[in-house]
C-alpha cells in the first residue's frame, strides 16, 4: 500500500472520533508550543486548564481534522484542498507556515498515543511522509504568495 493508503486506513479508525482527537491535538499544541495559542484569538486569553471544556476548541479541532481528512482522501491529488487551506491561513488568519509542521508533529504523537494498535511504526512513517508533503506544498504556496506574516 502507498503512504496515502496507509494514512487513509488509520484515518478510517480516527474519523468517528475526530472531535476528541482534534481537541487533544490542539491542547497538546498549546501545551508544548505555548506561543501558538496567541494565533487563535478565541483561545489566547483562556488558561490552558480551562480549554479542555471549551466548546469552541472542540469545534475548531473538528474543523482542523475534517480539513485534514479531506486532504488525505485525495491521496496526493490535494492541490485544491491545500490551496484553500493556504489561502485562508495566509490572508485571513496570518499564520506563519512553520506552524503546520508543529501541528502535524503534534498530531502524529497524539494519534500514536490514542490509536497504538493502528499507528504501527510503518503507519507512523506513512503519516510522517504525508505530513511532510502537505507542509512542503503549503510552504510553496506561502512563498508564491510572498507571505510576510
Amino acid at each position: 500500500m502507498s503512504d496515502w493508503e496507509n494514512v487513509n486506513t488509520v484515518w478510517s479508525a480516527v474519523e468517528p472520533n475526530i472531535t476528541t482527537v482534534g481537541q487533544n491535538i490542539l491542547l497538546r499544541l498549546f501545551k508544548e508550543h505555548p506561543d501558538t495559542k496567541a494565533l487563535f484569538p478565541k483561545f489566547k486569553d483562556i488558561p490552558l486548564e480551562q480549554l479542555g471544556n471549551n466548546e469552541d476548541l472542540r469545534k475548531h479541532g473538528t474543523t482542523v481534522l475534517r480539513a485534514l481528512g479531506n486532504i488525505f482522501r485525495q491521496k496526493g491529488n490535494h492541490s485544491v484542498n491545500v490551496k484553500e487551506l493556504a489561502d485562508t491561513h495566509i490572508n485571513k488568519h496570518k499564520i506563519p507556515p512553520y506552524n503546520f509542521t508543529l501541528i502535524t508533529n503534534v498530531a502524529s504523537v497524539v494519534l500514536t498515543e490514542m490509536y497504538p494498535g493502528e499507528m504501527t511504526k510503518p503507519m507512523q512513517d506513512s503519516f510522517s511522509k504525508v505530513f511532510k508533503i502537505i507542509c512542503s506544498d503549503l510552504e510553496q504556496l506561502y512563498k508564491a504568495a510572498n507571505f510576510q506574516g
